[in-house]
C-alpha cells in the first residue's frame, strides 16, 4: 500500500506540474505592428569648399577636411576652411561632438568661428578645446536664409611642448525638427 501511495503522489504532482505549465502556456498575447515608409529628404544646408586650399571631401550631410595644422607654441588661423551654404531658410545649432588624438593635453585651444561671407560678421564662436577639455557649450539658434554663405574659421593653438601630436575633431550641425 505504501508503494501505491508513493506512485499516486508522484502522479498527482506530475498532473499538478502539467496543469501549471498548461495554464502558463495558455496566456493570451495581443500584437500591434507599425509599418513605416522611409525616404530621402533634402537639407537646406550644403557643404561647399573654402578658399584655404585644404582637402575638402563632401559626402551628403558629412564633410571631411584635412590639412589643418598649427605650429608648436604658436597660433594658426584658417580663415576659410570650409563653407556652409543655405539652399533654403534654416535654423540650426553647432556643437562639438568629439575631440580625440594622440595627446590632446598638448592642445592649447581650438576655436571655430562662423563668418558671413558677404557682411564679414561673426555669426557664432565655438570653443572646441580650451583649458584641457572639450568644449561643451553649443552655439544655438543660428539662422541662415536662402543664399547665405558662411565660412568656418579655425584657430588652432598647440602648446610649445607639442612635437608630433595629432587631433581629430568632429563637429555636429543639429537641425531641430
Amino acid at each position: 500500500m505504501n508503494v501505491k501511495l508513493k506512485k499516486s503522489l508522484k502522479i498527482v504532482s506530475l498532473l499538478a506540474t502539467a496543469l501549471v505549465i498548461a495554464t502558463v502556456s495558455a496566456d493570451v498575447y495581443n500584437y500591434m505592428f507599425m509599418n513605416a515608409s522611409i525616404g530621402i529628404e533634402g537639407l537646406n544646408l550644403a557643404w561647399t569648399a573654402g578658399n584655404d586650399g585644404l582637402t575638402y571631401t563632401p559626402q551628403g550631410a558629412t564633410c571631411s577636411i584635412s590639412g589643418l595644422k598649427g605650429p608648436a607654441g604658436g597660433t594658426r588661423t584658417y580663415y576659410d576652411a570650409v563653407r556652409l551654404t543655405a539652399t533654403g531658410n534654416e535654423v540650426f545649432d553647432l556643437q562639438v561632438n568629439s575631440v580625440t588624438g594622440s595627446d590632446t593635453s598638448q592642445i592649447e585651444s581650438i576655436v571655430v568661428r562662423l563668418n558671413d561671407t558677404v557682411t564679414n560678421t561673426i555669426k557664432g564662436t565655438l570653443s572646441v578645446w580650451a583649458s584641457g577639455a572639450q568644449g561643451s557649450t553649443p552655439i544655438v539658434g543660428l539662422s541662415m536664409t536662402n543664399g547665405d554663405i558662411w565660412r568656418f574659421e579655425w584657430e588652432i593653438k598647440w602648446k610649445s611642448t607639442a612635437t608630433t601630436e595629432t587631433a581629430s575633431v568632429v563637429l555636429k550641425v543639429v537641425i531641430p525638427p
